[in-house]
């Protein structure tokens, strides 16, 4: 399997490249559009929507982002890499994403800052009935029972009744922690920083 992490100098490239390699899966850290050639390309980022995106559009890794997704290439993004898959984010006075899935990004409630752990319950059959299925078989684990880490103020909307989405928590259920559409996947926490729970999900994504 190849995997390609998409570096434009937002995000912390090295510690999503650790626990991925974690399961003994190489990866490939690409910095150029030209560069993205792989079967699951992960979009990380931290920081704002307004920079990211100008950073996306200034190497012109938008399109080869979509043009990845559009040729079949399953995409994960993490965090603000989540955030900027949908239509637009409310951030930075209203910022026009990817538009690689039906969603939206909003301030959190009351202008709160989520930073803390929260519960996670995954079966991998609900992800899989999307065309994102796990393909290199890494573990007979079928369901994520723990807990994972988030770290935001702005929450993603899901507006596709068909795409397969958990919410971030009991009172933040508005937000999607974790979507699942077609051969894109989106996370608003940190996988790289759940522990355990990180390293189950990435070997059942795989």
């Amino acid at each position: 399997m190849k995997v390609d992490i998409l570096d434009i100098g937002s995000g912390n490239i090295r510690s999503i490249k650790n626990w991925i390699e974690k399961e003994n899966i190489s990866t490939r850290i690409v910095s150029k559009a030209n560069e993205i050639n792989s079967e699951l390309l992960i979009l990380p980022g931290v920081g704002s929507a307004g920079s990211y995106m100008e950073r996306l559009k200034a190497g012109q890794y938008d399109q080869a982002v979509i043009e990845h997704v559009e040729k079949g290439g399953r995409l994960l993004g993490i965090c603000l890499g989540f955030q900027i898959m949908g239509h637009y984010s409310e951030e930075d006075g209203h910022i026009e994403g990817l538009g690689l899935i039906d969603a939206h990004t909003e301030r959190l409630a009351e202008n709160v800052s989520h930073n803390g752990w929260e519960p996670i319950y995954l079966r991998q059959n609900e992800m899989n009935s999307q065309s994102f299925h796990s393909q290199y078989k890494l573990t007979k684990k079928r369901i994520l029972n723990g807990r994972v880490f988030y770290n935001h103020e702005y929450g993603v909307i899901n507006n596709e009744p068909t795409a397969f989405s958990i919410p971030v928590s009991g009172s933040l259920s508005k937000y999607s922690g974790l979507l699942v559409k077609d051969n894109i996947i989106g996370i608003q926490f940190h996988p790289e920083k759940s522990q355990l729970s990180g390293s189950e999900l990435i070997s059942m994504i795989l």
